[in-house]
């Protein structure tokens, strides 16, 4: 006699026959960004202010050689104040590279966990992107702030050349460069998390929907 509180086991995952082109596929991307993730934690964590050094690959006017130190060392010194938030995110970096390196392999090696590892990668890539917002933006704002003046001055003494169609052309107001400058440097970290999110969104849609339950045999059988 059937036992009507009887509930069904649900199936394990078994081990993937074959890799279809979209596995292959996200697995390749997920391999190159847990890479790419591992050096730049790497470097934050034994240079955090190695971004501030970026080397001048091309001669310079005097005049632009003197604002291109004066940034740099603006830069520094608003990474400087900022060392405990980098190393933290570096830190959260090395933790997602590890997890996106091991999903990636586990996935390619056909590995029956691919999925589990996979989804909690993914779970995990949209956590570090919200949590790096707090320490980058601050950032983004603080540098924005500093610099403004600094660009501002730059254009107020070399101002663009006029042309006799459109008249003069009026040298930006400092609060204006500011108020742009700051639009564009938080816009750019905001950009970065949203392209993240979405790579992430992509994992959980396909491991976590159908393809992905039918790939690892978790499909409930057809009655």
């Amino acid at each position: 006699m059937t036992n009507v509180d009887e509930q069904p086991i649900s199936p394990k995952a078994v081990a993937p026959k074959g890799r279809p082109t979209w596995l292959v596929v996200l697995s390749s991307l997920t391999l190159a960004y847990g890479g790419l993730l591992l050096v730049s934690g790497l470097s934050a964590l034994q240079d955090p202010i190695a971004a501030a050094r970026l080397p001048v690959t091309q001669a310079m006017a005097p005049a632009q050689e003197v604002l291109a130190r004066q940034l740099a060392d603006t830069g520094l010194q608003i990474l400087t104040g900022h060392l405990l938030g980098i190393r933290l995110r570096a830190a959260g970096s090395l933790v997602l590279a590890m997890a996106l390196l091991y999903a990636a392999a586990a996935a390619l090696s056909r590995d029956r966990h691919g999925r589990t590892v996979t989804l909690l990668a993914a779970w995990l890539g949209i956590i570090y992107q919200v949590a790096s917002l707090p320490v980058v933006i601050p950032i983004a704002r603080d540098y924005a702030a500093a610099t403004a003046p600094l660009v501002a001055s730059a254009m107020a003494a070399d101002p663009p050349t006029a042309s006799s169609d459109i008249g003069p052309v009026e040298t930006p107001k400092p609060e204006a460069v500011a108020k742009v400058m700051r639009s564009v440097f938080v816009g750019i970290p905001i950009a970065t998390a949203l392209v993240g999110i979405c790579g992430s969104v992509l994992l959980l849609v396909y491991y976590g929907g159908r393809r992905g339950r039918a790939l690892y045999g978790l499909l409930p059988p057809r009655l």
